[in-house]
């Protein structure tokens, strides 16, 4: 029984030492993102010319209203197109694309299904077809909506030092259930501690799924090749390592939908768990070898890689702990105090960073109590799901069905 006190001892001190520098700099840079704003300095005045792609599979229900809100842009309308990848679809999401006057390129392949193979056809497919036409992308979700301004905010983060550009994420269903109030303020969080705090600090933010825009010369002549199952995570750790900066568009502001369901958004964030170990496994030797070379910045690169693990090895450091206060009663007086202390002061420092967010972005208080108070749930169930992809990887792409209509409208009117 000793040698198995000894084992759990030495194995508890190896997990803190390993993830305890990771939470370190995570407090330091959530610190940076309450700082008043650095704004970006425009270097160009260039006009870019856009190509907006939407990758959709069955999505006939919302496209329409990310279509008409793309359409209302105060954008030059000259200088934009409207591309949707109807992507294995087996309802009217590409008619109804036409309809609403976007570019459709249909693809079919059940073999490769996730949306890294979707932007890899469309490249080639604008590259064959509407050569030189275009010298900057935006992507986006079917489900999302688009601020009149995005394009025009968008435009000028790509003036600055940026050679690409996240916009910023709110949320057309906040209220639907608990889990899309709590998914909402994640997004606010990472707006906050993540985007905001790393053009404070003058460091490289990373392209988070949709409301995205890129410079095309950063595809080069290898175009679109991303292999994980989350694709703007690779993609981002790409083009960094290849010395582009990806920089925070925070007035261009779109809105997408949130799970409403625990079981969906616990199967989502299993899935982005999964895609940061894959990024783990094919760019830690590169991101090593950038910082061998001098390139310190990506630093916070090798931490946001290290993240994904040590979140993962927090759950059995706490059971660790539980096991430990049970095995040893005499360390009661010691390791119950210190387990309660860190369980009561996570939960705490939650609510607190949740709070302080939806504040400084200016959000109403209390109708988002009820995800003030919950949102530690969505902190230890991502940790969970970190565990999970750690011993059982989701193996393929499912997308999460979209049926909230709001339009762009409703979205300002609220």
């Amino acid at each position: 029984m000793e040698i198995f006190f000894q084992i759990l001892k030495w194995l508890w001190i190896l997990i803190v030492v390993f993830t305890m520098p990771i939470f370190i700099w995570l407090l330091i840079s959530q610190i940076a993102g309450f700082l008043p704003k650095k704004p970006l300095k425009i270097i160009d005045n260039k006009i870019h010319r856009f190509g907006v792609v939407i990758c959709a599979r069955n999505e006939e229900t919302v496209i329409a209203q990310l279509l008409e809100s793309l359409k209302n842009q105060d954008y030059d309308q000259e200088k934009y197109k409207c591309i949707v990848v109807a992507d294995n679809c087996t309802d009217n999401t590409a008619a109804v694309a036409k309809e609403h006057g976007a570019i459709v390129f249909e693809r079919f392949d059940k073999r490769k299904q996730a949306k890294g193979f979707a932007l890899n056809f469309c490249m080639k497919k604008i590259n064959l077809e509407y050569h030189n036409e275009f010298d900057a992308i935006c992507v986006f979700d079917a489900d999302n909506l688009v601020s009149a301004n995005f394009l025009t905010e968008m435009n000028k983060a790509l003036c600055t030092s940026g050679d690409i550009a996240i916009g910023y994420r709110s949320s057309k269903n906040i209220h639907d259930s608990w889990v899309s109030e709590v998914n909402s303020i994640y997004w606010l969080i990472l707006a906050r501690t993540y985007h905001l705090s790393r053009q404070n600090m003058g460091l490289s933010s990373i392209a988070s799924g949709t409301g995205f825009g890129f410079k095309l010369s950063v595809l080069g002549d290898k175009g679109w090749k991303t292999r994980t199952i989350t694709e703007d995570v690779e993609f981002s750790i790409q083009k960094i390592t290849e010395g582009a900066k990806v920089v925070f568009a925070k007035n261009a502001v779109f809105f997408d939908e949130q799970p409403v369901t625990f079981i969906s958004s616990f199967q989502q964030r299993i899935r982005w768990m999964t895609g940061g170990f894959q990024c783990l496994n094919l760019y830690l030797p590169t991101v090593c070898k950038s910082i061998k070379a001098g390139n310190f910045k990506i630093l916070d690169l090798l931490w946001y890689l290290l993240l994904v693990p040590v979140a993962g090895l927090s759950i059995p450091l706490t059971f660790g702990t539980v096991v430990w206060v049970i095995l040893k009663p005499e360390t009661y007086f010691v390791s119950l105090p210190i387990f309660l202390g860190f369980m009561g002061i996570s939960w705490l420092y939650s609510v607190v960073i949740s709070f302080a967010t939806l504040k400084l972005e200016k959000r109403e208080i209390r109708p988002m109590l009820r995800g003030i108070m919950l949102f530690p749930i969505f902190v230890y169930s991502l940790m969970l799901a970190a565990l999970i992809a750690m011993v059982h990887p989701t193996k393929v792409w499912k997308p999460i069905p979209h049926n909230n209509v709001n339009t762009i409208d409703e979205m300002k009117a609220e």
